[in-house]
């Protein structure tokens, strides 16, 4: 296993887990500062604080002993981590204070909640880091959905000889920044919606989600997949207000003089894939997974994404047909229980993938957004 590996920065607490050097016990690791806290919130959600780590054994390193571990006892000399806490790009050292293993409730972004155990260990100047566990029961648990929070909840051991500083390598799921969803109550992260709440539509005002989903992708698997980004402005009048990244099969609402010339409507829905003609829209290079999210109303409904209009799941058996096999490829392998949603009507024309094509590069061609 390597001694590089990706950890959630916790935050700093002022209290050392382990103050007193020459034994191996992190005596403050059952204080109030650590069992019973919830380190991240829906505000400030842990999976924006997934850091890199690079251990680095003082002991191995100068052969004093050969035991691979951040030395709990500081006693002899202070074994030191890499990191980039503040996220400016630029590595910093931290001399290791201390470690222990707790029992933690991890809550995920759709606000279920799993129990495992986990390590945390934390630097002399008070960083406290969430460690890869050694058992694969605690990994699993770290891997299968984006992290809001994380509680300590009691303290299953705080005697060891150090941190193993050989662990192994997570793929933590992560969000860039939330498609912000347009409700009555203001615009709300997409992650923070839930089936029930109200979304306001550009036809219909308010309408109850009647189901919500997520599903994680790994990029090298599909890169069919890879997300579509609309950089902000893109498609003219300033939306979307910041960038939207969305799947390549998501429809966006194009409302032109182009498109009624060519379809007889002014607004229709077209794949963001097939825009990638036009100027700040194009596929994202520098993920390795991503996670998708799609909900579902009574009817077929556009909604406002960061500010620009596309659309809701349009889904059903029937429903499905009409928006080509690749689309509905993606849709039901994402979210395969859609299989049998009630069909559904679109809410605009539906532009397949030539005429599409064609619209977008006439657009581009005239210099002529595809919102005005």
């Amino acid at each position: 296993m390597p001694t590089t590996w990706d950890g959630i920065y916790l935050g700093n607490i002022s209290q050392s887990i382990d103050p007193q050097e020459g034994n191996n016990l992190a005596e403050n690791a059952d204080s109030a500062q650590f069992v019973g806290q919830t380190f991240g919130s829906a505000s400030d959600p842990l999976y924006n604080h997934i850091i890199t780590v690079e251990a680095q054994d003082y002991f191995e390193t100068n052969s004093i002993n050969d035991t691979p571990v951040l030395n709990q006892n500081n006693f002899n000399g202070t074994d030191q981590f890499v990191t980039d806490l503040d996220g400016d790009g630029v590595n910093e050292t931290y001399d290791f204070d201390g470690a222990a293993a707790y029992a933690v409730t991890v809550t995920f972004f759709d606000g279920s909640t799993q129990t495992a155990a986990i390590p945390v260990f934390q630097s002399t100047t008070g960083e406290l880091i969430l460690a890869p566990s050694l058992g694969a029961a605690g990994n699993a648990v770290l891997e299968s959905a984006a992290i809001v929070s994380v509680r300590l909840d009691s303290v299953l051991g705080d005697t060891y000889a150090g941190l193993n500083v050989n662990r192994p390598e997570l793929e933590f799921a992560c969000f860039t920044k939330g498609t912000m969803i347009a409700t009555p109550s203001g615009e709300l992260a997409i992650e923070m919606l839930s089936r029930g709440d109200m979304v306001l539509t550009a036809d219909h005002g308010a309408q109850e989600i009647q189901w919500i989903g997520h599903a994680e992708v790994d990029l090298n698997k599909a890169p069919n997949m890879r997300p579509v980004i609309i950089r902000a402005g893109a498609l003219g009048d300033g939306l979307p207000v910041q960038d939207l990244t969305v799947s390549p099969q998501h429809r966006v609402l194009v409302r032109s003089k182009i498109a009624q010339r060519m379809f007889g409507t002014d607004e229709v829905l077209v794949a963001a894939k097939q825009l990638l003609a036009l100027d700040g829209i194009e596929l994202a290079q520098d993920i390795d997974r991503v996670i998708y999210y799609h909900f579902l109303f009574d009817g077929h409904q556009v909604v406002w994404s960061n500010g620009a209009l596309t659309e809701s799941l349009f889904t059903g058996p029937q429903a499905l047909k009409s928006v080509g096999a690749a689309a509905r490829e993606e849709i039901l392998s994402l979210f395969p229980e859609l299989r049998d949603m009630p069909a559904a009507d679109p809410i605009r024309p539906i532009i397949p993938g030539r005429k599409a094509r064609q619209m977008a590069m006439r657009h581009a061609q005239n210099g002529r957004a595809i919102v005005n």
